[in-house]
């Protein structure tokens, strides 16, 4: 019997006989999580918003299947196995699915609770064990040395000094040792604008959601730890940071589990936005006409809720013209690589991408511009396809960088 046979992927009026009958016999998740399966009415409205299901048209690879999978695992009828953990591993956790679904279900939070026991089952993927043991062995999961993260830096940098430093520019992995073109221009930006601020350098470490995302709850533990421990060496007032991914850890899952310092956190665009409303920023006047899309990061819209700062910022810009996707804000499709996604299945994250930036093609945008890395280097992968079949040229920037390049010299 497969996953995708209706008798698997479709509650009925037996479903619940285990749960009234021997409850005894019922696997919990966890209370919260129980009751977010049972919330599920299974009306299949998710379809519409799932990318996954969108490129496969499979029940299982959809919000209403996999909910119907955790169910079964609740119930005792599935247990952990790699057919299992592809189907849960082969979501974004995007939360799209939650933006269209009348029950607002929160899918991520049962899929996550799936990966939590598919890892403890010892059916963690293959393909994220080198990333999370290189997030403790190394402080990133890129198999980089943790001594080549400040490699990428200006030749001048403001290091934090513990006790003195209020803000901390917290780059993260990606940037530090893939999109590094991000790096200059924060910096350029703070600079300009008097920030007082300095960076980690070689004892930044990775904040760990990767690991949180594949339900290896060890090592997300181990990874906070130390980064909560070095917060607490330099006690700042401020975290800054420019990835999505980071700034949903430390200011959402960091507090959830046990972190309460009181720090501010802040993804850089909002503190840009207040920036700009201080006028302590100028702009060449002169800059050549752009038209933006801008496309929203889940971890940063969905997941976070800051859908206007970005967009309040792009407005700023001179001679920039905003343009909307037609599913933009909460409706906003995922670039491919959430969840995980691009480290498992790197096909069906680059065929989401593709439509995605298809879609910014499509609308004529000179630049399709996101606030994480992630979602940058999903886009270039997609650029680069484009350009290849034809389809289109387009340039892909982080808002760091779009607003760097129109500062006034």
């Amino acid at each position: 019997m497969g996953f995708d046979d209706a008798i698997t992927d479709i509650f009925d009026e037996n479903s619940f006989a285990r749960y009234l009958e021997a409850p005894e016999k019922v696997q919990h998740f966890s209370d919260a999580v129980d009751n977010e399966i049972l919330a599920c009415i299974q009306c299949g409205f998710c379809r519409a918003g799932c990318p996954t299901f969108g490129e496969t048209a499979l029940e299982s690879l959809n919000a209403k299947g996999r909910v119907s999978l955790a169910f079964h695992m609740l119930m005792g009828n599935l247990e952990p196995s790699e057919d299992l953990a592809k189907r849960l591993y082969q979501c974004m956790l995007c939360l799209n699915c939650r933006s269209v679904c009348p029950a607002q279900v929160k899918v991520s939070d049962i899929v996550r609770a799936a990966r939590e026991r598919l890892v403890a089952a010892g059916y963690l993927p293959e393909a994220f064990k080198p990333a999370l043991a290189s997030m403790i062995d190394a402080a990133n999961p890129l198999l980089a040395p943790p001594e080549k993260r400040t490699d990428s830096y200006p030749s001048r940098f403001r290091v934090a000094e513990p006790g003195k430093t209020e803000s901390i520019l917290h780059l993260g992995c990606v940037t530090s040792f893939q999109d590094v073109k991000i790096i200059p221009a924060v910096m350029k930006v703070l600079d300009a604008a008097g920030v007082d601020y300095g960076v980690l350098g070689d004892k930044e470490s990775c904040c760990g959601y990767l690991a949180y995302l594949v339900g290896d709850m060890d090592t997300f533990g181990k990874a906070m730890g130390a980064y909560v421990s070095r917060l607490e060496e330099y006690s700042p007032k401020r975290l800054i940071t420019t990835c999505a991914g980071c700034l949903k850890t430390f200011r959402d899952l960091y507090p959830h589990y046990g972190w309460k310092n009181g720090i501010e956190v802040l993804h850089f665009v909002e503190l840009l936005e207040t920036l700009l409303n201080k006028g302590v920023l100028e702009f060449s006047k002169d800059a050549p006409a752009l038209k933006v899309v801008y496309h929203d990061p889940c971890d940063m819209g969905r997941h976070m809720g800051v859908y206007e700062p970005p967009r309040n910022v792009i407005k700023f810009l001179p001679n920039v013209e905003l343009l909307e996707f037609p599913l933009n804000r909460a409706l906003a499709k995922c670039c491919g690589g959430g969840g995980g996604m691009k480290g498992y299945d790197n096909e069906l994250a680059g065929e989401i991408g593709y439509k995605r930036l298809a879609s910014a093609i499509d609308l004529g945008a000179d630049v399709l511009v996101s606030a994480c890395p992630s979602c940058k280097g999903s886009f270039n992968q997609a650029a680069a396809r484009a350009r290849k079949e034809k389809k289109g040229k387009i340039r892909v920037m982080d808002i760091t960088e779009l607003v760097a390049s129109r500062l006034a010299s």
